[in-house]
């Protein structure tokens, strides 16, 4: 599975649109339309080679970023709220 960020959408995007957009390179997972913030998506393809031709092929037409996802390990579509970033820890600082 490949995942791709789609950035620089306009607001009024829907997932509708981008499947029809995205499923002509291969077979779609699922596609997740941000709303809060709006403006960018991620689109899940079931082959990485398919994703890489999307990418080559959409990039910048309408506009649009595509790109790779740099957060595509879950391996699993949708949100998984346990994976949400977080601040790393501090090392405590030797007192004097």
């Amino acid at each position: 599975m490949a995942r791709l960020y789609v950035g620089n959408l306009d607001p009024r995007v829907t997932a509708r649109e981008l499947e029809d957009e995205f499923r002509t390179f291969g077979v779609l997972r699922s596609v997740w339309v941000a709303r809060k913030p709006p403006g960018f998506a991620f689109i899940d393809f079931d082959d990485k080679r398919d994703a890489e031709d999307a990418i080559r092929d959409i990039d910048g037409k309408n506009g649009w970023r595509v790109e790779l996802s740099r957060n595509a390990s879950s391996g699993r579509g949708g949100r998984d709220r346990s994976r949400q970033w977080k601040a790393p820890k501090q090392e405590p600082q030797p007192q004097p």
